[in-house]
């Protein structure tokens, strides 16, 4: 969901380097010759355009819209995988790509790819929800991945 290879790439948006992506560990520019080492080298230079990050999606505001529809809220009962809208303000600030209800965290988190500008973590930001067939905005903030990282679990 999260990475098209190039060769299956229709439009230059769909492409991204490891570093857009959160790998940039995989890529040893030291390394004398690689196929794509002198585009890779350039990237590492520069800002990435886009980050790879995790998101949460605040509870109180969830519950709210699903109670403005006189519903219980509901979450789904297994991951999705599709394309959602993030926003910041009225402007799209990236899209979620996978996203679901945590019984471990208790919490419904999401993967998302943002512009880099929105990316820091605690970042606030919307993520588009549907609510009895109506599209709705909730609140959701930027976290850090992994989202759980017990210290016990550690190398």
């Amino acid at each position: 969901m999260d990475y098209v290879p190039a060769r299956k790439a229709l439009t230059g948006s769909q492409t991204s380097s490891p570093y857009e992506l959160d790998l940039a560990w995989t890529v040893d520019l030291k390394k004398e010759r690689f196929v794509g080492r002198e585009a890779l080298a350039l990237e590492a230079s520069r800002e990435p355009q886009w980050r790879f990050v995790g998101i949460e999606v605040d509870w109180d505001s969830l519950e709210r819209l699903y109670a403005e529809a006189g519903l219980a809220t509901r979450v789904p009962a297994t991951a999705w995988r599709a394309s959602v809208p993030i926003y910041a303000g009225s402007e799209q600030a990236g899209y979620a790509t996978s996203g679901g209800w945590s019984p471990l965290l208790k919490k419904y988190i999401a993967l998302a790819h943002l512009r880099s500008r929105w990316a820091a973590a605690g970042t606030p930001l919307d993520i588009e929800i549907t609510v009895e067939h109506q599209r709705k905005r909730a609140a959701a903030r930027v976290v850090k991945k992994p989202f759980f990282d017990p210290e016990r679990k550690r190398a």
